[in-house]
């Protein structure tokens, strides 16, 4: 089959959404499909796919009414010739499929929905009903809403949930005690990741942060990821005065590292889908807080194989870390037995063979 991905990401964005489409197209190459993706001009998400071997096109839609983009559109699919189109933005498969109408294709397209985007709204409804021909999306959680105002048949909305790697063998740890002062001589590395945005909930964790400093000094947390809040947070790091245990690390294209030498990974989002950062997370072993958000619950059940608390709720946050701090041997332990499971049940290779079955209608 001739396949194509789009992701009309910005130029500079790389989070889940992408790693999945990387994924997904590696893994269709793999099973003997042709594969293009269509990406933003010299974008992070068009080098990313390079790295892999995989085709690109450089076309990126900027609205639902992009007359510019959807052209392109027209004369890339009359020489390709698709029979599927994935689009993981709105924009991407609602222009899309208006380019395939003009030109007489057939091909179907499919909306992936990585998070909540669809709307109780005449506009997205009609859309969906008239331009698409199905959603794929990660979670049972977002399928159970959509199914709930969406005016389609049963089984138009299917979930594969996402897939993470294997991990890399003999990956150098990353050095946290270069960010530690000199004469601290037993540290516990929280860890957390994720662009610098109002969706990862960033600034209750620095909140619970603080308060789990005050009472374990030896607790230090790392943040790794950029965005548009950094100077916001900084701020914030600097006037409840936890600059010393509070370090943000930047963007890291490879968090293997990070994880490898962390004790806690902590998950703040206020909204997600199925963080690809919880699976690598706990596929290392490393015990999970994370805020209960859409797909978690599909994933951590609570004092379990993980923790949850209720998004933007600090006194929880705090309460919930600092009961893992104390308890952290023993959790350890459990952790490192789930990480087998999460590797076992949420491999790539399980993702890709339904994201096929999907596509060429297999049961």
């Amino acid at each position: 089959m001739n396949i194509v991905l789009i992701n009309s990401i910005g130029k500079n964005k790389w989070g889940g959404g992408e790693k999945w489409m990387v994924m997904a197209a590696s893994g269709l190459l793999s099973r003997g499909h042709n594969v293009v993706t269509i990406c933003r001009k010299k974008s992070l998400l068009a080098q990313k796919a390079r790295q892999q071997n995989i085709p690109v096109k450089e076309i990126a839609a900027n609205s639902d009414l992009d007359v510019m983009t959807c052209i392109q559109f027209c004369r890339f699919f009359k020489a390709y010739k698709p029979d599927v189109v994935i689009g993981c933005q709105n924009k991407d498969w609602r222009v899309a499929s208006f380019a395939l109408k003009l030109i007489g294709s057939n091909a179907k397209v499919y909306s992936r929905q990585g998070l909540q985007l669809l709307k109780n709204s005449w506009w997205y409804k009609w859309t969906i009903k008239t331009f698409c021909h199905g959603i794929i999306t990660n979670t049972n959680t977002i399928k159970e809403y959509y199914d709930s105002f969406l005016p389609v048949e049963p089984g138009f909305v299917k979930v594969v949930y996402n897939g993470v790697e294997e991990i890399p063998q003999n990956i150098p740890p990353f050095d946290y005690s270069k960010h530690l002062p000199p004469d601290e001589k037993n540290p516990l590395i929280v860890l957390s990741t994720g662009r610098l945005a109002k969706q990862k909930g960033f600034k209750y964790l620095i909140s619970a942060a603080a308060q789990i400093i005050k009472r374990h000094p030896h607790v230090y947390f790392f943040l790794a990821g950029q965005g548009k809040l950094e100077a916001k947070l900084k701020q914030q790091i600097n006037q409840l005065g936890i600059s010393r245990n509070f370090i943000l690390l930047g963007f890291f294209e490879n968090i293997h590292p990070l994880l490898k030498n962390a004790d806690l990974f902590v998950f703040s989002s206020l909204y997600e889908g199925m963080p690809n950062a919880i699976l690598e997370a706990m596929a290392h072993g490393l015990p999970v807080v994370s805020t209960n958000v859409n797909g978690i619950s599909e994933l951590i059940q609570n004092g379990i194989n993980g923790y949850t608390v209720a998004p933007a709720d600090v006194p929880q946050l705090a309460k919930t870390m600092e009961y893992v701090i104390n308890n952290m041997e023993e959790i350890k332990n459990n952790s490192r037995q789930s990480g087998q499971l999460v590797l076992q049940n949420f491999s790539v290779q399980t993702m890709v063979e339904k994201l096929d079955k999907i596509i060429t209608n297999q049961r």
